[in-house]
C-alpha cells in the first residue's frame, strides 16, 4: 500500500515536471492535457485523467498545478485516487540535467481507495506495472492536506477510513529514504504519526520502515520498527515495538517514576496482529512490576483473540464467585443490582469488629476474576451492624470512578444512606463488565455518571439532589422508587435539563435493572414530569419538550405533551388510553403546525411500514408548507370497537378535510372494513397537483381547483376508488379498483376521462413541454387503464388533441431507469417539426421565422418510447405532406428515430429512416430516403410554381442520404453533408423549345443591319418557350457539402439540342445559382468556329428564382452566318464584273484585229505602188535626212544616256506613218529595273476583310 502511494505521487510529479518543461512549446492545451494523461497513465500503470484546469510554467522555475486529477477506476466505478489540487515547484538546472529536484510540492484533498480482495491481496498491486525513474527524483518538501484513504476489506466486509490526513514528507529519491510527519484519524480516532524508511537495495523484497503512532484518545504512544514486504501479493509488517503509557508529570520535588511501558516482537498482516512475546513493566526500572505473555488478534473472516499474561498481581478470586462463572470466565451477574447484591453478600461475610477503630486499605490494583479494581482506597470504621464509610474510592472497569461516603448497614436488610458519586469516562467498558455486552448507544457515550444524596434499601431507592449526566445530557431533579410488599412498585420522576437521550437512558436503566428492564418498568406505576431542551430517542430529536403523564399499568393519561420542534413541526397533544394493548380504547387530540413539514413527514414515514404512498407524500412535502392541522381521534369502545379520525385545517393555501374510519380496530391489519375520503380546495390548481404527488413546475394556470378522492374497501382486497380533479373547465375523473397493499402498489384498473379547452398549461406544470406550444391545446380523452408491477396498459384510446384524433393502445413501464412507453397509435396528422422540437428545442425563431441559431437545450433523458405509428398525413416540413404514413417511432436519451418509414409522397412511394439526436447540446441527424415514381410537377408546385404552372413533367426516382452535426438547428442545416441521385426516364421540359434554331434562322436572316445581342435576345425570347422538349434516361447525381447542394455535371440531350450545366442551392438560405447551356444541332448550317447555343442563368430563392438568357454564343453564330452570306454575295458580284470586262476586252480585240488586217492590206498595196514612184526620190532624200537626223539623234541620245547612266540604244529606223497605220497606245516610261511586264491580262484583286476576325 505504501509503495503504491509513493509510486502515485512520484509518477504524477515526473509527468508534471516534464509537462511544465514542455508546456510553453504548445499552444493547444487540449492536446497538452491528453498527452499528460497518456504519459501519466503509462508511467503509473493506471488510467490518469485531469478533469479540471491545468496550469504550467517554465520560468523562473518549472511549476505545474493540476486540478481534479483521478487515477484508475475501482470496480464500482469510483476512482482509485482523486486529487482536488496538485501543485509543485522544481529547480530548473537539475531538471535540464535529468534530475527532478522538487523543492515545494502540495497535494490537496487526495482521496485513495484501497481494496483488499477476498484472497488477501491488494487491488492496487494488480494490473499494469508502473515505470518510474525512482532514483532521479528528489523531494525536498511535500505537503499533503486533507487526505483520505478508504480501506475496503472484502475478507471481513469492514471498511476503515483514514481521514484528515495532513503530512509533511521528504525523500532523497522516490526509492527512499522517506521521512513523513503528519496527523490523521482512523475511523474518527485522531492522532499523529511519524514515518521513516530506508532506500531498499536493488532486488530487495522488503522496505525497512520505522513508524511512531501517538493516538490522541489513547493513553500510550507506540513505536514500530521492522520490514514492510509483500508475500504473494499480501502485505506484511514484521519487527519490534515499544509502547509507553502517557501520564502527567510528577509533582514538583517528587521522584520521577517511569511510565508503564511495553515492548516485544510483532507481526502485522491483514489477517492477524500477532505479538509473540511482550514485556509490560510498571514502576521503577530497577524493580518493576512485570507482566509478560503473548497476544494474538485474528481479524480475518473468523475473528478471535488470545491473551496470556504472567506477572505480579493481587488476586482475590474468592470475590469473583467462582461457582457462578460462565463458560468464558465472566461473572454471571448481569446488572448493577446483581453486582451490588454480590458485593454486599461478600461484604456481609467479613466480620465486623466490635471495637472502635479505623481500617485503611490502599491497593494499586486488585484482580478478582474478570474484574480489575484499581486505585482502591477505603477508609472505614466499624458501626454496629455495619460500617461508617469515611471514604471509599475505587476505579472500576470502564475508567469508572466510584466515591461513596455514608453509613452502610449489613445483615438481613442491608442499606446505605449517604452521598454517592459514579463517573465513567469509558461507559462501554463499564457496560461490558456489568452485563457482558455493550449497547450501541452506550458505545457512543464518552462519559456518564451521577451524584446524589441517596437512601438505598430493598424497598425504597431515593435519589435527592440528583445530578445525572449521560453523555452531553445534564439533568437535575429527583427520582424515587418504592416497592412495598404486595403492591406494584411506584416510580416517580421529576427531571429538568438541557437534553435527554431516551435510547441512552433506556440502556443505562437496563444496566441498573438488568434484562427485561422495559417490561419491569411497564409493570410499575409511573408518574413523570419532564422538561428538557432537547429529547432524542429512537432516531428522533425533539426540542423544547415538556410533558406530564401518568401510567398505572391499565391506563395512560397524557395531561400535556408540548413539542416545540420535532423535525420542523410543532405539536400539542393530550389524550387517554385505557384497556389492554390488544383492545385499547380512548381518545386523543393533536394539533400540528409547520412551515416546512418535509422533515417531519420523512421522519414519520421512516417509522411506518414502507409504502410507496408514504414515499410520494414525503417527496411532495414542499407543497404542504405553512400547514396548520388539527386531528381528533376516537377509538375502541367510544367508536363502536373501531376507529374514527377527522383531520381539518389548511396547508399551502389549501383547505383540507379528511375522514377515515375502520369498523373493527382489532382487525385493522386484517379484513376490517375501512373508508377514506378527502377533499382539497385551493385558489391555485397548481398547488393541488403538487399535493397530489405530481411535482409540477411553478407555472400558474390561473384557475382555482378542487381535488376529491374516496377509497372504500376491506382488508387487502382491491378497494373501490374514485378521483376527480376540476380546474376551470378542465376536468379529470377516474373510477375503478385499486389494491392498497404496499407490495406491488399501485395495482388496479378502471376508466379515465379528460376534457379540457386548453390542456397545455397543465402539461407544462407536470414537466411535459409540448413542441410548438403557446397557442392552446384543446383536448379530450377516454381510455381504459390497468396498472400493476410498475406497468400501465392504456387501451381503447379515443382522444383528440387540437383537432387531431388519436386512437390505439399504449403501455408504460416505470421499472427501468426512466419510463418506457410502447404501443400502437393512429393519428390524423404528424408534423416532423413537432417531433424534432422534442429533441432539438425550437426549430425556428418565433420573431423571424427562420431557423434558430440559439444553442441546443440540454437533452431530456426522462423518457423512452418505442411506438408503431400510423398517420393519415405526415408533414416533413417541405414538399407537401406524406399520406398513409407509417413508421416505428423510437426515442431514448435525447435521441429520436423514425425507422421503416413509408408512405405516399409527391405522387410516388417513399421509404426511409431518420435519426435525430442531442448529446449534451451537440446535435446530430442522419437520414436516408428513397422515393419512387414521384411526379416532378408536384415538386415544382411545392417549391412555388408560377402562374404558368410547372416547367418539369415526368416521373422520377430519388435516392438520398444525409447527415450533420451542430450546436444549433441552423448549424445542423449548414453542416449537412450527403449525396443522392435523381433518375427521370422521360423528362418533359415545358417552355423549352429544343428546335429553336430551325425557327430562329429565318427570323435572323430578316434582320436589317448588324446582328446585335439585343436583336438576337428579342428573337430568342419570343421563340424560346414556344414548345416543350423531351429528354430520355436522365440521371442527375448531386452531393451536399456543408449545407450546400451541388449538381456538378448536368447533361441532357435529344436529337435537336444538348443541355449541360451546373447548379448549387444553399439549403439554409434557399438561395440558388444555376447555369445551363443549350447547344442546338445546326446540321447543314454548322459553321466552323461558332456554335448555336444559349445560356440560362438562374439565381434567387428556390421558389421564386430569376432567369437570365445569355445569347452571346447564338449572336456570334448568327453574326458569322450573316457575314458568310454577305461574303458570298460580294464574291458573286465581283465575278460578274470581271466577266463582263473580259467579254468587252475580247470583243474590242476581235474588232481591232479585223480593222487592223484591212488597214494592213491597204497599206501594203499603197506602199507597193508608191514605193516604185518614190523609190529613187526617197532614197536620195532619205539618205540626206538620215544623216542629218542621225547626227541630231546621236547627240540627243548621248545627252540622255549621260543623264540616265545607260548605254546608248541602238539606232531605230523610224517608219514614216501613214493614214492607214494605227497609233500605238502611249506607254509610261518605266525603268527596266522596275520589272514591269507589259501586255497580257491582270490577275484578280484579292479580297480581304481584316476587320472581321475569322473571315479571311
Amino acid at each position: 500500500m505504501l509503495g503504491r502511494i509513493l509510486v502515485f505521487l512520484g509518477g504524477l510529479l515526473v509527468v508534471a515536471l516534464f509537462a511544465a518543461l514542455l508546456a510553453p512549446l504548445f499552444v493547444d492545451w487540449t492536446d497538452f492535457r491528453k498527452d499528460f494523461e497518456s504519459q501519466a497513465s503509462r508511467i503509473l500503470g493506471k488510467k490518469v485523467s485531469v478533469h479540471g484546469e491545468v496550469k504550467a510554467r517554465l520560468l523562473p522555475f518549472p511549476s505545474v498545478t493540476l486540478y481534479d486529477v483521478t487515477v484508475g477506476t475501482d470496480k464500482d466505478g469510483e476512482p482509485l485516487v482523486h486529487v482536488a489540487r496538485f501543485s509543485m515547484n522544481a529547480e530548473l538546472a537539475p531538471l535540464l540535467s535529468g534530475e527532478a529536484r522538487i523543492f515545494d510540492m502540495r497535494v490537496e484533498e487526495p482521496k485513495a481507495r484501497i481494496r483488499l480482495l477476498a484472497d488477501g491481496t491488494l487491488d492496487w498491486l494488480r494490473g499494469s506495472s508502473a515505470e518510474i525513474p525512482a532514483r532521479t527524483v528528489v523531494l525536498e518538501k511535500v505537503q499533503v492536506v486533507g487526505g483520505e484513504i478508504e480501506f475496503i476489506d472484502e475478507q471481513t466486509g469492514r471498511t476503515r477510513k483514514f481521514t484528515g490526513i495532513d503530512a509533511d514528507m521528504s525523500a532523497r529519491s522516490l526509492a527512499g529514504p522517506w521521512s513523513v510527519d503528519g496527523k490523521a484519524s482512523l475511523d474518527g480516532e485522531a492522532g499523529r504519526f511519524f514515518l521513516s524508511s530506508l532506500q531498499p537495495e536493488v532486488g530487495a523484497e522488503a522496505i525497512s520502515l520505522k513508524l511512531r503512532l501517538q493516538p490522541d484518545a489513547r493513553p500510550f504512544d507506540i513505536e514500530l520498527d521492522g520490514d514492510l514486504s509483500l508475500q504473494e501479493g499480501r502485505p506484511a509488517y514484521r519487527g519490534h515495538f515499544q509502547a509507553v503509557w502517557k501520564g502527567t508529570g510528577p509533582d514538583k520535588g517528587a521522584a520521577k517514576t517511569p511510565a508503564p511501558r511495553a515492548k516485544g516482537d510483532f507481526e502485522l498482516t491483514n489477517e492477524r496482529i500477532a505479538v509473540k512475546s511482550y514485556r509490560f513493566e510498571l514502576g521503577e526500572a530497577a524493580d518493576p512490576y512485570v507482566v509478560t505473555g503473548e497476544a494474538k488478534l485474528d481479524t480475518g473472516a473468523h475473528p478471535e483473540f488470545l491473551l496470556t499474561a504472567e506477572g505480579q498481581q493481587v488476586d482475590v478470586n474468592r470475590l469473583a464467585n467462582e461457582s457462578a462463572k460462565g463458560k468464558t470466565g465472566r461473572n454471571a451477574a448481569g446488572s448493577v443490582r446483581d453486582r451490588l447484591d454480590l458485593l454486599i453478600a461478600m461484604a456481609s461475610e467479613i466480620p465486623i469488629p466490635n471495637l472502635p477503630g479505623k481500617a485503611t486499605l490502599r491497593l494499586p490494583a486488585i484482580v478478582a476474576g474478570d474484574t480489575v479494581l484499581r486505585d482502591v482506597t477505603l477508609d472505614v470504621r466499624p458501626d454496629g451492624r455495619g460500617w461508617n464509610v469515611e471514604r471509599a474510592v475505587v476505579v472500576l472497569p470502564g475508567r469508572t470512578q466510584v466515591e461513596a461516603k455514608g453509613r452502610l448497614l449489613l445483615g438481613t436488610e442491608p442499606s446505605f444512606n449517604g452521598d454517592l458519586l459514579v463517573a465513567s469516562t469509558q461507559p462501554s467498558g463499564l457496560s461490558t463488565w456489568i452485563s457482558g455486552g455493550v449497547e450501541p448507544t452506550i458505545r457512543q457515550l464518552k462519559s456518564m455518571g451521577f451524584s446524589a444524596a441517596v437512601n438505598l434499601t430493598p424497598q425504597i431507592q431515593r435519589f435527592e439532589k440528583l445530578e445525572l449526566a449521560i453523555g452531553p445530557a445534564l439533568l437535575n431533579g429527583r427520582l424515587e422508587r418504592q416497592s412495598l410488599d404486595k403492591a406494584a412498585p411506584n416510580l416517580s420522576i421529576d427531571l429538568t435539563g438541557n437534553e435527554m437521550d431516551l435510547d441512552a437512558a433506556r440502556a443505562v436503566a437496563g444496566l441498573i435493572v438488568g434484562e427485561g428492564g422495559d417490561q419491569a418498568l411497564l409493570a410499575e406505576k409511573i408518574a413523570t414530569r419532564l422538561k428538557v431542551g432537547q429529547l432524542t430517542g429512537y432516531g428522533m430529536a425533539a426540542r423544547d419538550v415538556e410533558t406530564v403523564f401518568t401510567y398505572d399499568g391499565a391506563s395512560l393519561v397524557v395531561d400535556r405533551l408540548n413539542v416545540g420542534d420535532l423535525a420542523g413541526a410543532a405539536l400539542k397533544a393530550s389524550g387517554t388510553v385505557k384497556g389492554p394493548l390488544t383492545k385499547p380504547s380512548g381518545k386523543a387530540q393533536v394539533a400540528l403546525s409547520s412551515d416546512d413539514p418535509g422533515p417531519f413527514l420523512a421522519l414519520i414515514s421512516g417509522r411506518l411500514p414502507a409504502h410507496p404512498l408514504a414515499v410520494r407524500l414525503v417527496k411532495s412535502a414542499a407543497w404542504f408548507s405553512q400547514s396548520n392541522l388539527t386531528a381528533s381521534l376516537v377509538f375502541g369502545d367510544a367508536a363502536g370497537g373501531g376507529m374514527a379520525v377527522k383531520i381539518a385545517g389548511t396547508s399551502n393555501g389549501s383547505r383540507i378535510a379528511v375522514d377515515y374510519g375502520v369498523d373493527d380496530l382489532a382487525k385493522i391489519s386484517g379484513d376490517a372494513k375501512f373508508n377514506l375520503s378527502a377533499m382539497l380546495e385551493n385558489p391555485q390548481a397548481l398547488v393541488l397537483l403538487g399535493q397530489a404527488g405530481l411535482d409540477p413546475l411553478p407555472i400558474d394556470g390561473g384557475d382555482s381547483g378542487r381535488l376529491q378522492f374516496s377509497v372504500n374497501g376491506a382488508g387487502n382486497a382491491p378497494a373501490d376508488a374514485t378521483l376527480t380533479f376540476a380546474a376551470g373547465r378542465t376536468t379529470l375523473s377516474a373510477r375503478g379498483k385499486i389494491a392498497l397493499a404496499a407490495a406491488g402498489f399501485p395495482k388496479g384498473s378502471g376508466t379515465v376521462r379528460l376534457d379540457s379547452p386548453d390542456l397545455e398549461p397543465y402539461l407544462m406544470m407536470t414537466g411535459i413541454v409540448v413542441p410548438q406550444g403557446g397557442t392552446g391545446l384543446p383536448a379530450r380523452l377516454g381510455a381504459q387503464l390497468a396498472f400493476a408491477e410498475g406497468k400501465a396498459e392504456i387501451s381503447a384510446i379515443d382522444a383528440e388533441a387540437a383537432g387531431n384524433r388519436i386512437s390505439g393502445a399504449l403501455s408504460i413501464d416505470w421499472n427501468g431507469a426512466v419510463p418506457m412507453v410502447g404501443g400502437d397509435i393512429a393519428l390524423d396528422s404528424i408534423d416532423l417539426t413537432w417531433l424534432a422540437e422534442g429533441v432539438l428545442g425550437p426549430i425556428t425563431d418565433a420573431a423571424t421565422d427562420v431557423l434558430t441559431v440559439s444553442p441546443l437545450p440540454p437533452p431530456r433523458d426522462d423518457l423512452e418510447f418505442n411506438l408503431a405509428v400510423k398517420a393519415r398525413s405526415f408533414s416533413p416540413g417541405a414538399f407537401g405532406s406524406i399520406s398513409d404514413f407509417s413508421a416505428k417511432l423510437k426515442g431514448a436519451g435525447g435521441q429520436l428515430t423514425l425507422e421503416d418509414a413509408a408512405g405516399q409522397w409527391l405522387g410516388g412511394t417513399m421509404s426511409g429512416r431518420l435519426m435525430i439526436a442531442n448529446t449534451d447540446g451537440n446535435g446530430f441527424y442522419q437520414g436516408r430516403i428513397a422515393l419512387r415514381q414521384a411526379e416532378l410537377s408536384l415538386v415544382e408546385d411545392a417549391l412555388g410554381a408560377g402562374a404558368d404552372g410547372a416547367v418539369l413533367q415526368g416521373k422520377f426516382d430519388l435516392d438520398l442520404v444525409a447527415e450533420a452535426t451542430g450546436q444549433s438547428v441552423a448549424d445542423l442545416l449548414k453542416a449537412t453533408n450527403g449525396s443522392g441521385t435523381v433518375k427521370v426516364p422521360a423528362l418533359d421540359v415545358r417552355r423549352l423549345d429544343s428546335e429553336l434554331l430551325a425557327k430562329l434562322l429565318p427570323e435572323a436572316d430578316a434582320i436589317q443591319g448588324d446582328v446585335t445581342g439585343e436583336k438576337v435576345a428579342g428573337l430568342v425570347g419570343s421563340l424560346f418557350g414556344g414548345a416543350s422538349s423531351v429528354f430520355a434516361d436522365v440521371e442527375v447525381p448531386f452531393n451536399i457539402s456543408d449545407g450546400m447542394l451541388r449538381v456538378a455535371a448536368l447533361a441532357l440531350a435529344n436529337e435537336t439540342a444538348k443541355l449541360d450545366g451546373t447548379a448549387r442551392v444553399d439549403l439554409g438560405s434557399r438561395q440558388m445559382e444555376a447555369e445551363i447551356r443549350i447547344a442546338y444541332v445546326a446540321g447543314d448550317e454548322a459553321l466552323a468556329g461558332a456554335e448555336p447555343a444559349v445560356r440560362l442563368k438562374f439565381s434567387g430563392d428556390v421558389g421564386a428564382q430569376g432567369r437570365q438568357i445569355d445569347v452571346s454564343d447564338m449572336t456570334n453564330f448568327l453574326s458569322l452566318r450573316a457575314f458568310e452570306r454577305e461574303r458570298r454575295r460580294v464574291e458573286t458580284l465581283q465575278s460578274n464584273v470581271l466577266e463582263k470586262q473580259r467579254l468587252r476586252r475580247e470583243a474590242a480585240l476581235y474588232s481591232h484585229r479585223v480593222e487592223e488586217r484591212a488597214r494592213a492590206a491597204e497599206a501594203e498595196r499603197a506602199r507597193l505602188a508608191e514605193e516604185a514612184r518614190l523609190k529613187a526620190e526617197a532614197e536620195t532624200r532619205a539618205r540626206e535626212e538620215a544623216d542629218r537626223k542621225a547626227a541630231a539623234d546621236k547627240a540627243a541620245r548621248e545627252a540622255t544616256n549621260d543623264a540616265l547612266g545607260t548605254e546608248t540604244p541602238a539606232e531605230v529606223t523610224e517608219t514614216p506613218s501613214t493614214s492607214d497605220s494605227m497609233p500605238q497606245a502611249p506607254q509610261m516610261p518605266v525603268p527596266p529595273a522596275q520589272g514591269v511586264t507589259r501586255g497580257g491580262s491582270l490577275p484578280p484583286v484579292p479580297l480581304r476583310f481584316d476587320g472581321l476576325p475569322g473571315v479571311n
